[in-house]
């Protein structure tokens, strides 16, 4: 007979059994059969599922990314971007030993020494600050010592290079980390086929409807990150700190095209193009996050960032026949956030989190070209409110409300809008196997100052752009179901379903004229709403050496005026993974799929379908790996896009080499030293300030 236990030993033995007889001070003895003691690798409750790295799994992978990958952990999925997001396309908040880390932390990762990864949604944890959706790694400690730790990938057929260094010392409670990260990327078929329909309202009353057919004959695209980063953590039992600057440099020296421009019918005479865009972003941050756990199961979190970014941007388009385009403009931003939060645990009658936070904004934009004007844009958010969850028995709820304060000042105007947020989160969980959650969230989204713009740029002699500074945060609504069922470690299942409304939306509308469009932003226009629902699972056989996961899925969309269309689409995906020895080997396939391209515009994504072959190696330093992707496929040709409006249509063959036939090699070496007993935080770039350049 097979018993799971939840310790961590494995043995294998025959158990022989003995009894005495009361009456006759006999012994009998008895052989049983064999038991198969196990710990439980995997394990879900109403507040955390628990997930516990195989060997096998931690020497496949290259990263934390790559745990998360191939441990097929149910309500999780990797991106093609290396993104972690729920198993319905929710962000995932990402923690190392309960402090914050971003995707370059996971990167930097010393792979052996996580010993799991725990899966919440909406937690009471204080540490994680009450992030809807969280993995957090448990590392382990040391005493003195630390890592270093190389990564290296590289894009073969369409190039990329990317490096990263990482130093770790740690003396105690103390840990020191200088991080280096540099990226470039080469393509010489990069482009699109665009074809714009346009209906032009005439003087006489008529319409006039052409077609506007253009296509990139050849291009020259260059794009560079540099970065570096110094993080210090203070880890203990009563009180967490890090802090981190970052610097760094993102370049496009080039994005130059050159194609063919034809109209039908042919009331303008077919021509040629030639178009160029450089732009540099330059950046310096620091981020903090300190924790303090206090007397009578008090605490408090604050996490304070800043951030200074200047960009130049400069742009040109020539089109035979006309008058060249060109335009220019330089931004620079400054961005302040802060939260505290303070928290305290009622014990067996739950746990209030109060906090308060604040942003500040402040974009300097100037333009030059078919647009010469100085726009000053400054964006604050003042917010207050609670969180109380509490656990009883096997169920645990959580609630929030609070409210935001706006004030968004654009040129002369200035505008103070207020909102409230609400959350609920009900979650049950029994048997360490079975978990089913509802979660509900409802808040605003405050508008981007690069929309606020009213200068009126144009891109091509038919199409100009502005903005509009009139407006003001949307409305969002979630709502999410999910169920988790963890039988044993060799199987493991979730279905999910989710919604997303935006009510009060602001979006792209296509205004004409006799000679061209203008596309503008307006608000309030119709709803945008879009669901997802399926299935996900893994499979483990042969003491877990082949693993089978996959997903299926259907999306629902819906996006009202001015667009006013439906959109349904089925995808899903399938891997299998097989470990021998030190190589392990995974065969991925990816449907096709569709996408709505965010909730301001109309655009309807068709990506396509994807598939590779994964053969990787590794020991206890090096960890080697080849994927070669899309064999089959030749051209650079990627995703279609389609919109259309009253005035405006697009149909968009997107040129990048994502769906081309691709080899990556990709080699981290780490190597350790010291005696283990703190835990392992690492540095990572933290997002940028936005700029406030219209777009």
């Amino acid at each position: 007979m097979k018993k799971y236990i939840a310790i961590p030993v494995v043995s294998l033995f025959p158990i022989i059994m003995s009894a005495q007889n009361a009456e006759t001070d006999s012994i009998r003895t008895e052989n049983l059969n064999e038991v198969v003691v196990e710990a439980r690798m995997q394990t879900t409750s109403a507040t955390v599922s628990t997930y516990i790295p195989t060997s096998r799994q931690k020497n496949a992978s290259q990263t934390g990314t790559d745990l998360i990958d191939q441990m097929g952990i149910p309500q999780l999925k990797v991106t093609l971007g290396s993104n972690i997001e729920t198993n319905s396309g929710k962000p995932v908040a990402v923690y190392i030993d309960f402090i914050p880390a971003s995707e370059n932390d996971l990167k930097a990762m010393r792979m052996s020494d996580v010993r799991k990864v725990e899966y919440y949604e909406y937690p009471s944890d204080p540490r994680l600050q009450g992030n809807p959706y969280v993995v957090n790694y448990i590392m382990a400690k040391y005493e003195y010592g630390g890592y270093v730790k190389g990564f290296d990938h590289t894009n073969l057929l369409s190039y990329s290079e990317q490096l990263l260094g990482n130093v770790r010392l740690q003396y105690r409670k103390m840990t020191y980390d200088l991080m280096g990260y540099g990226w470039g990327m080469t393509n010489d078929h990069y482009g699109s086929e665009l074809t714009e329909t346009y209906r032009l309202p005439q003087t006489d009353g008529t319409v006039k409807v052409f077609d506007r057919y253009s296509n990139t004959t050849s291009s020259k695209e260059r794009r560079q990150q540099y970065f570096a980063a110094f993080k210090a953590t203070y880890n203990s039992d009563k009180i967490q700190a890090a802090t981190q600057i970052n610097g760094s440099i993102n370049r496009k020296p080039h994005s130059d095209r050159t194609g063919e421009v034809v109209y039908s019918p042919a009331d303008y005479p077919s021509t040629v193009y030639t178009s160029a865009l450089n732009n540099t972003s330059k950046f310096l941050s620091y981020n903090g996050y300190y924790f303090f756990a206090l007397p009578k199961g008090n605490s408090i979190a604050f996490t304070p960032s800043y951030t200074y970014s200047h960009t130049e941007q400069n742009s040109s388009y020539t089109e035979n026949g006309y008058a060249p385009i060109l335009n220019g403009a330089t931004d620079n931003t400054n961005q302040v956030k802060g939260d505290l939060k303070f928290n305290h645990d009622f014990g067996r009658y739950g746990n209030l989190l109060g906090f308060v936070r604040g942003a500040y904004e402040y974009n300097r934009t100037r333009y030059r070209g078919t647009a010469n004007s100085l726009d000053k844009a400054k964006s604050s958010r003042f917010g207050v409110g609670a969180n109380y969850n509490i656990t009883v028995g096997n169920f645990y709820g959580t609630t929030g409300f609070g409210w935001d304060w706006d004030r968004l000042q654009f040129g002369d105007m200035t505008d103070r809008p207020s909102s409230p947020w609400f959350d609920l989160s009900l979650q049950y969980g029994f048997r360490e196997k079975h978990s089913v959650s509802t979660t509900f969230h409802y808040s605003s989204w405050q508008p981007s100052p690069s929309y606020k713009s009213e200068n009126i740029i144009q891109s091509t002699p038919l199409m100009s752009y502005t903005g509009n500074p009139n407006l003001v945060p949307s409305k969002s609504y979630d709502i999410d179901l999910r169920y988790t069922w963890l039988p044993n470690n060799d199987y493991s299942f979730s279905a999910f379903a989710w919604a997303w409304i935006v009510g009060n939306r602001y979006a792209y509308d296509y205004e004409a004229t006799s000679t061209g469009v203008l596309r503008t932003i307006k608000q309030p226009m119709g709803n945008f709403a879009q669901g997802k629902y399926g299935i996900s699972g893994t499979l483990r056989f042969f003491d877990r050496k082949l693993m089978l996961t996959g997903q299926v899925g259907q999306v629902l969309n819906h996006n009202g005026y001015p667009y006013s269309v439906n959109h349904s689409y089925i995808d899903w995906y399938a891997r299998v993974q097989y470990y021998i020895g030190n190589w392990n080997f995974t065969a991925t396939y990816i449907s096709d799929n569709g996408s709505a391209d965010g909730c301001m515009n109309g655009i309807w994504n068709y990506g396509k379908s994807d598939w590779y072959l994964t053969v990787g190696w590794s020991d206890s330093d090096w960890n080697i790996r080849a994927d070669i992707i899309n064999f089959s496929r030749w051209n650079w040709r990627s995703d279609r896009q389609k919109m259309r409006s009253k005035y405006y249509d697009t149909t968009e063959v997107m040129l990048n080499g994502q769906s081309h036939a691709l080899i990556q090699l990709s080699a981290t070496y780490t190597f350790g030293f010291g005696k283990k007993v703190s835990s392992d935080n690492e540095p990572g770039v933290s997002g940028a300030a936005s700029s406030g350049i219209l777009q």
